[in-house]
């Protein structure tokens, strides 16, 4: 399924189409082909987004994680030395317990709304675009243009063009 609700190039014949209408479609089919067995109501719990009242269906996306074991090290770091002082003294124990065992952080599920991952998407000149899901083809970058640099650096010579992460908090 695509982001907006349609069929993806996956769906052959339906792609493009809304999903609500190509459920009519190929029940139609179905019974047209003989191969409907039977239709009967099934009773569930549907998912209903609060702010705009559509059905909310799963679809699963890529999520972006922060490696934190250097983060980790250096604030351990700071406080052993002495360069941080913890306060009270009692919740130094917590700080060394958490950081000493800590493990990677998902960014994606900690942006506030709006705001939208520093991560652009590679696409090449003259090739078929790849997949999302690739990380290969992610570049991120404080900004578009070190995000270019970087792209730059790592494909020397290739025309491309970079496309920002559009997934934000309120997407969702």
């Amino acid at each position: 399924m695509n982001d907006d609700g349609t069929l993806n190039e996956d769906a052959g014949k339906y792609a493009g189409k809304s999903r609500w209408d190509t459920r009519y479609e190929v029940t139609a089919e179905l019974e047209k082909l003989g191969l409907l067995v039977k239709k009967e109501d099934n009773p569930m719990k549907v998912p209903i987004c609060n702010r705009s009242r559509d059905v909310v269906e799963p679809l699963i996306k890529p999520q972006w994680w922060m490696k934190m074991d250097s983060l980790a090290e250096e604030a351990l770091k700071a406080v052993k030395n002495g360069e941080i002082k913890i306060r009270p003294e009692s919740a130094e124990k917590s700080y060394f317990r958490w950081l000493e065992s800590i493990q990677d952080w998902c960014l994606s599920r900690q942006l506030y709304w709006g705001h939208q991952i520093p991560a652009y998407f590679v696409t090449f000149e003259g090739e078929k675009a790849g997949d999302a899901a690739d990380g290969a083809l992610w570049i991120t970058g404080r900004t578009t243009e070190e995000a270019q640099a970087k792209a730059e650096k790592k494909w020397p010579g290739k025309n491309f063009t970079l496309r920002r992460d559009e997934d934000v908090l309120d997407t969702w």
